[in-house]
Parts: structure tokens; C-alpha cells; sequence
């Protein structure tokens, strides 16, 4: 028997996870090296913050905590080096001092501009070879994918927990930040 053929469904969806978590890391190096390339100091989810803000334009800090699924303290700390780095400012506040709006500044949208550029024709260069029709496929499978992993819910770490209890909610929603609520949609 060809050890490289799948015995049972279960054994690819274990290869489908285990390629998943290495696209995962990958783009945590693409990440690194895009910040990198903004400010040699910048984290990576310093960059993923000042990428959501391009993209959702000016909004709080706690926005941008439930799109990117990180902790408010991160966030916030990760925006105020980027206010240093002068890539984001803080607008007036709309009600109170904690709803000071972020946005981009020039530079700011400029650096994050160029990056998304170089991450864009360095992607296109990766799949020059393909088909079209399997970048076609490709894009309509990781759309599917990405559609019923981002509305899972999450795992829960075993800590001593019976098995039992891991698989209850128990009342606090754990599904990915930016998941639709159950029944909508």
C-alpha cells in the first residue's frame, strides 16, 4: 500500500489542519517581514494593526481589537507606537477620551500602501506558473474555507476539563472575532 494515499477522511482533514497551521506561520513571516520593512522595530501585529486601519478606516481602538481578535491593552499598545512612528494619529473624541477615533496618517497610509504593494506582486509572482482555472479553484476553496472557519468555534484547551464540559459554550461565545452571531446571515 502507497503510504502516500490517504487511508480515511479523517487522515486528510488532518493533512487539510496540519497545511492550514503552516499557512498560518507563513503568514506570520510575511507579516514580520512587512513590518520589518515599515520600521525595523515594528511587530508584526503592530503591522496587522496598522493594516485594519487602512482598511476600516477611522475607528476606536476597540473596534480594531474585535476585527483583529486581540486584546484591547495590545491593541492600544500597539497603537500607540505607531502613533510614535507618526503612521496613525488619534482624531477628537466623539463622546468621551476612550472613543478618540484612529486613523491613518499620509504617511502612514503611504508605508502600508507600499507594502500591501510589495506583498501583492510578490504573491503574483508565486502562482505565475499556475493555471488560471486552478487559481480560479483555488480562490473559490479558500473562500469556502475561510467562510466555515471563521464561523466555527474556537477551540477550547484541555486543562483538566472533562471532555464533556469542552464541548459547552457555557454561555460565553467563542467563536472567531469578526464571526457572524449564530443564526444570522
Amino acid at each position: 500500500m502507497d503510504p502516500t494515499v490517504p487511508r480515511s477522511r479523517d487522515s486528510v482533514l488532518d493533512g487539510v489542519q496540519e497545511r492550514a497551521a503552516t499557512m498560518c506561520r507563513s503568514e506570520q513571516l510575511v507579516c514580520r517581514s512587512l513590518a520589518r520593512g515599515i520600521d525595523p522595530a515594528m511587530e508584526p501585529a503592530a503591522y496587522s494593526v496598522l493594516s485594519a486601519s487602512r482598511t476600516l478606516g477611522p475607528c476606536r481602538v476597540t473596534d480594531l481589537a474585535a476585527v483583529l481578535g486581540m486584546s484591547l491593552p495590545a491593541v492600544s499598545g500597539h497603537v500607540a507606537v505607531l502613533v510614535r512612528l507618526g503612521l496613525v494619529e488619534r482624531s477628537a473624541p466623539v463622546d468621551d477620551e476612550r472613543s478618540r477615533p484612529v486613523r491613518l496618517t499620509a504617511e502612514g497610509a503611504r508605508r502600508v500602501d507600499a507594502a500591501r504593494g510589495v506583498r501583492r506582486r510578490t504573491f503574483r509572482r508565486q502562482l505565475e506558473g499556475w493555471e488560471p482555472a486552478d487559481v480560479v479553484e483555488l480562490a473559490g476553496l479558500l473562500s469556502r474555507f475561510n467562510d466555515a472557519y471563521l464561523t466555527a468555534e474556537l477551540p477550547v484547551p484541555v486543562t483538566g476539563a472533562s471532555v464533556a464540559d469542552t464541548g459547552s459554550r457555557g454561555g460565553r461565545d467563542r467563536r472567531r472575532p469578526g464571526a457572524p452571531p449564530e443564526g444570522s446571515g
